[in-house]
């Protein structure tokens, strides 16, 4: 039985005079193509629209149990040794981006008994322009814990944190977007330059 993680897009677009509002929610689910290697890790779309401050401030929702939650701050741990972004313990408040810690249960689908959706996760981007533009990230980053066979992955907290600050799919099996999980705990080369990049 493989696990393979694939993302599919699907936005929310809310259009008002001062706001814009995008959401991305990726699944980890399908096949993908020949992998490369040497592959650059791509951006999420939306959330290389418009500039996106460092410092996230996440929580966990209040269903997240005890035992999920190390692996969350593995993803958290591994992402401020970048130095790209700060992600800090809290909620965020006005202007702030934040991450919503999630768990949820996912049963495999019967057209696809064959693999296993392990989390999702990505930006929700809100825009607002007037006087002083800026731009939030209220991102999510969940676990499936429908497959308790599998365990509970660090590797699957950091790609979807990765998803949650911009990062999307690459085709390199060194990179911790990969869609189908590797067990990496660290980032690539790539996935650092494409995470610098972004924010800084």
């Amino acid at each position: 039985m493989s696990l393979v993680f694939l993302i599919w897009e699907m936005p929310r677009n809310f259009h008002a005079s001062l706001i814009q509002a995008e959401h991305a929610v990726r699944k980890l689910e399908t096949a993908l193509p020949r992998p490369k290697d040497g592959a650059p890790t791509p951006i999420e779309k939306i959330a290389g629209e418009h500039p996106l401050r460092r410092t996230y401030y996440y929580h966990f929702d209040a269903k997240v149990p005890s035992v999920v939650r190390p692996a969350f701050k593995k993803a958290v741990a591994v992402y401020n040794q970048t130095g790209a972004v700060r992600l800090i313990p809290g909620k965020p408040r006005g202007r702030q981006n934040g991450i919503t810690f999630f768990t949820y249960h996912r049963e495999v689908d019967d057209r696809r008994p064959d693999y296993l959706e392990l989390g999702e996760g990505g930006p929700e981007i809100e825009h607002y322009v007037g006087l002083g533009t800026y731009t939030i990230n209220r991102a999510h980053a969940g676990m499936n814990l429908a497959h308790p066979q599998t365990g509970i992955r660090a590797s699957v907290a950091i790609h979807e944190v990765g998803h949650a600050i911009g990062l999307d799919h690459s085709q390199s099996r060194r990179s911790v977007m990969y869609p189908m999980d590797q067990g990496h705990l660290k980032l690539s080369a790539a996935d650092l330059k494409t995470l610098h990049a972004l924010y800084i």
